[in-house]
């Protein structure tokens, strides 16, 4: 937060203009779902993240502050740090600054190796797994190794990651290929991550090949049957069998968490104009007695008119 000065504040309001270019590039994509939910269209294109990460002489952190630096030194709203003044290990943080901006965003978003090494390293821990996937997700630099170490976290972490792993997958150059040599070595939430990479990337029509892998974990209970059954619901549109199999979960004594995503499966797969069969509906007028999250989407189902937009339609 920045003070006022008396209305004396260049640096803070270039500071802010700056950050909300940089929020546009890194997070279109939310903009442009938050303008359509609320029945506008965003027509022209992102700000380019690139060239805002390499504008020259930018911003720095020292001494506690945010500075705009210039060729003679710091300057702030209402102060001024002369090149002189500042001690060895400050005039090369300065020169870093003159170069390319050096403000905490920017730093995070190209990103510097300090804070990539710090974001992974934060992967290791299911608490701060989510809010590193996060960043991660946003930053404009891209690797294989870095997709891998996100999947890799999923297990006790799938939820909270989940989406940052969806967008991750789709910046990265033959993501798919990396993801399958995975798949035979994950399990649990990290193989729920894999598969929720797989069923976001390339062509539609190649997503059902995903089909019998997700049939193949339905008659677990981990993380990797969760995944499985809202995926089933994405890319299982007209696969026989498949709404039965994914309702025969509600046979068994699972997780809540699991009885939701298989509701939620069941649910994208009779989107309307599709009704459920006698037996998918036997089992969905069974869960709509629960008041549980999985009992509520359940009466959707069988009641409901327009679709929830979390929901996932086909195609």
């Amino acid at each position: 937060m920045f003070g006022d000065f008396a209305g004396c504040c260049a640096r803070s309001a270039w500071a802010w203009e700056h950050w909300f270019q940089l929020a546009l590039a890194a997070d279109w994509d939310r903009f442009t779902w938050l303008a359509k939910e609320h029945g506008l269209t965003l027509e022209s294109e992102p700000p380019p993240l690139g060239e805002l990460l390499a504008k020259d002489w930018g911003y720095v952190v020292l001494r506690g502050d945010l500075w705009s630096v210039s060729e003679e030194g710091l300057h702030g709203d209402d102060k001024y740090v002369g090149l002189a003044e500042l001690t060895a290990e400050e005039r090369a943080r300065h020169a870093e600054a003159c170069e390319r901006c050096m403000c905490g965003p920017c730093e995070m978003l190209r990103p510097e190796p300090d804070f990539l090494a710090t974001m992974l390293n934060a992967l290791d821990d299911s608490s701060t797994a989510p809010s590193a996937g996060w960043y991660l997700a946003r930053m404009h630099e891209t690797s294989p190794e870095v997709l891998v170490a996100l999947v890799r976290a999923g297990n006790g972490a799938m939820r909270g990651l989940a989406p940052e792993v969806e967008r991750y997958a789709l910046r990265v150059p033959d993501a798919r290929s990396t993801l399958m040599a995975l798949l035979p070595d994950l399990r649990g939430g990290a193989l729920g991550l894999a598969l929720y990479a797989l069923a976001e990337i390339g062509p539609a029509a190649e997503r059902p090949t995903l089909v019998p892998r997700l049939r193949a974990l339905l008659d677990g209970s981990d993380e990797a049957a969760e995944a499985a059954a809202e995926l089933a619901g994405r890319v299982g549109h007209g696969v026989p069998g498949l709404a039965e199999e994914l309702a025969a979960v509600l046979d068994r004594e699972v997780s809540e968490e699991l009885r939701h995503s298989a509701v939620l499966g069941l649910a994208n797969l009779h989107l309307p104009p599709r009704t459920p069969s006698p037996a998918v509906r036997a089992r969905l007028e069974r869960e709509a007695a629960r008041d549980t999250k999985a009992g509520k989407l359940a009466k959707w189902v069988l009641t409901g008119p327009v679709p929830p937009s979390w929901l996932v339609p086909s195609g």
